[in-house]
C-alpha cells in the first residue's frame, strides 16, 4: 500500500474549550489512519479575545449569552465531551483573555515535537490546572517542567504579525475554530467526531477534486456554539 501525505494546517486558541477536544479527536484519527496516510501538521494561531485582559472564564460566558442557563448548557455539552476524550474541564479555574503570550511562544519553538509537547502542555495549564498562562514567567516555567528549551522575545512583532497573517488567512475558510484544512482543498470547522476527521482525511488523500465541507460545535469572536 502506498502511504499518502497529508499537509494538515490546524487554527485553534487555548481559551477555545472545543479545540482540546477536536485536537484529541483529530489526533484519534490520524492514529487510526497511520498505515494509510502520513499527516503533515503545521499548527496556525487565532485568538478569540484579542485585546481584552483575562478574566473569569464562567464571567466571560455569562456575559456572552446573557444568562446563567445558557451558559451553564454550553459547559455541560463541553464538560460531557471532554470526559470521553480523557479531558478535564475545571471552569471554576479557567479563564478567558488574550493569549498571543502563548501563541507566540509556540511559534518560537523550533522542535516540532517540543511544539507539540507545549501545545498540550498549554491546554492541559488553562483548561485543567487553572494555570495563568496570560502571565509571560507562567509559560515559561511551564516550558521549562516540559523540557522545552526556548529563549523567547515577548516583545517579538514579528511573531505577532505572523499571528495576525494567521488569523486572516483563516478568515478566507470560515468563521471561528477549531478548524482545520487538509491538503488545501477540504476544511473539518468544528469539534467533529473521530469519523469526520478520518473521512476527511482519507479523502485528501485521494486527492479528490470536489471541495467538502463538515461543521462541529465551534468557538468564533462572538461566542460558542455546542
Amino acid at each position: 500500500m502506498i502511504m499518502k501525505r497529508v499537509n494538515v494546517k490546524i487554527w485553534s486558541d487555548f481559551v477555545c474549550p472545543w479545540c482540546w477536544i477536536a485536537k484529541r479527536r483529530f489526533e484519534k484519527a490520524v492514529a487510526a489512519l497511520e498505515n494509510q496516510v502520513e499527516v503533515v501538521v503545521t499548527h496556525k494561531a487565532y485568538r478569540l479575545a484579542r485585546g481584552m485582559a483575562p478574566v473569569d472564564f464562567k464571567e466571560a460566558l455569562y456575559a456572552k449569552f446573557g444568562n446563567s442557563s445558557a451558559a451553564e448548557g454550553m459547559m455541560a455539552a463541553v464538560a460531557k465531551a471532554g470526559v470521553t476524550e480523557g479531558l478535564k474541564y475545571n471552569f471554576d479555574t479557567m479563564r478567558f483573555g488574550d493569549t498571543t503570550a502563548a501563541h507566540a511562544l509556540v511559534k518560537s519553538i523550533e522542535s516540532s515535537a517540543d511544539r507539540q509537547r507545549m501545545i498540550e502542555g498549554i491546554y492541559r495549564g488553562v483548561t485543567t490546572d487553572g494555570l495563568n498562562i496570560f502571565d509571560a514567567n507562567v509559560l515559561l516555567a511551564l516550558a521549562k517542567e516540559l523540557g522545552v528549551t526556548t529563549s523567547f522575545d515577548f516583545e517579538s512583532r514579528e511573531l505577532e504579525s505572523e499571528i495576525a497573517r494567521d488569523e486572516n488567512e483563516a478568515s478566507h475558510v470560515a468563521n471561528g475554530v477549531p478548524l482545520f484544512v487538509f491538503a488545501d482543498k477540504f476544511f473539518v470547522s468544528g469539534a467533529r467526531e473521530v469519523a469526520s476527521f478520518e473521512a476527511t482525511l482519507l479523502k485528501a488523500a485521494a486527492d479528490v477534486e470536489d471541495s467538502a465541507v463538515a461543521a462541529g460545535a465551534t468557538c468564533s469572536i462572538n461566542g460558542c456554539t455546542s
